[in-house]
């Protein structure tokens, strides 16, 4: 008999924002069981706050001392692999959000031990799911604008309006405009080959005081003739998010600044004319999806899509441009 799979019980290590979104998704897709832990008292009273139902816990070691059947890793990348590991061990299914981890170093023992306890383990790339890169995808994949050759990928946004407190940010000391590694997984997910170089410059360039990289242009060139070009930084105003897909007969655009907003373009060079589509889109659907997915493979034994091999692709991009 087929599990219901919003009984299987999720705990959600790290009650910071990524953290509270996935109580709050999860509360909205009738979920019943939700835990979750935090070291900080703080960051477990605002996840209470917004989703007063979860069973909290101080400890991640006391969590997994209650048997969850799924955990949802929502801290720290350095954390990542060796908290997923933990899980593994104990017995549980690995939800881990994006970057899969901070460096490509123990991804293999991950996998290894996934296979070994026949865990499932899916990384949070859940730009996969928004409405319009997704529809963006299935042109491609349908080949209406042929092959694709060249991809631009580009985010830029104001960290200090974004987060007030970005100078207090894990990230603001550490990988900075890295950060943003939606538009680098973006590029392998189209390309869709295996990696041959990676050329990058990155530095602080803007001076909003974060001691990371503020500004990163990465070049990535493809096995199978496709070069992608990516420029991630976190200092520009306004806010801007566009991917170009430049093909043999054709361009594909898709456009949202906003997260309520999405604009997808197609030229298709037989028609010589310009499609647009336009969606109204919520930032939590991409959430809903994946998470869904997840717990859905969980509960019938499906396989996930974004396996620990999908999310080490940008991972070892992102640490082959931070060397340069």
């Amino acid at each position: 008999m087929v599990r219901d799979w919003r009984d299987v019980s999720v705990f959600i290590v790290g009650c910071g924002s990524i953290g509270r979104r996935h109580a709050r998704v999860l509360h909205s897709l009738g979920h019943r069981d939700i835990r979750a832990c935090d070291p900080l008292p703080a960051q477990r009273q605002a996840l209470l706050t917004e989703s007063p139902t979860v069973r909290m816990y101080e400890s991640f070691e006391h969590g997994l001392a209650d048997h969850p059947d799924t955990v949802f890793i929502c801290t720290p990348p350095a954390l990542h692999i060796p908290q997923a590991m933990q899980a593994i061990q104990v017995g549980c299914h690995v939800f881990c959000e994006k970057p899969l981890a901070d460096t490509p170093e123990g991804i293999d023992e991950l996998e290894v031990l996934a296979a070994k306890k026949q865990s499932k383990v899916m990384v949070g790339l859940c730009f996969r799911y928004h409405e319009g890169l997704a529809k963006a995808k299935s042109y491609l994949d349908a080949g209406r604008v042929g092959r694709l050759v060249s991809l631009r990928a580009m985010v830029g946004e104001h960290l200090p309006d974004v987060r007030p407190d970005y100078r207090t940010l894990f990230s603001a000391r550490t990988s900075g405009a890295f950060d943003l590694i939606h538009e680098v997984d973006l590029a392998v997910w189209y390309a869709g080959a295996p990696v041959r170089r990676v050329l990058a410059i990155s530095g602080n360039y803007s001076g909003i005081g974060i001691q990371a990289p503020d500004l990163a242009e990465i070049l990535i060139e493809f096995e199978n003739r496709c070069l992608a070009s990516v420029h991630l930084d976190f200092f520009q105003q306004p806010r801007r998010r566009q991917t170009e897909l430049i093909c043999t007969d054709g361009v594909i655009l898709v456009e949202f600044a906003r997260w309520d907003h999405c604009t997808v373009s197609v030229y298709e060079a037989g028609s010589k004319r310009w499609f647009h589509e336009e969606f109204a889109t919520d930032r939590d659907d991409m959430f809903r999806a994946e998470d869904r997915e997840f717990l859905l493979a969980v509960a019938e034994d499906h396989p996930v899509r974004c396996t620990v091999a999908e999310g080490r692709k940008s991972v070892e991009v992102v640490a082959a441009a931070q060397k340069q």
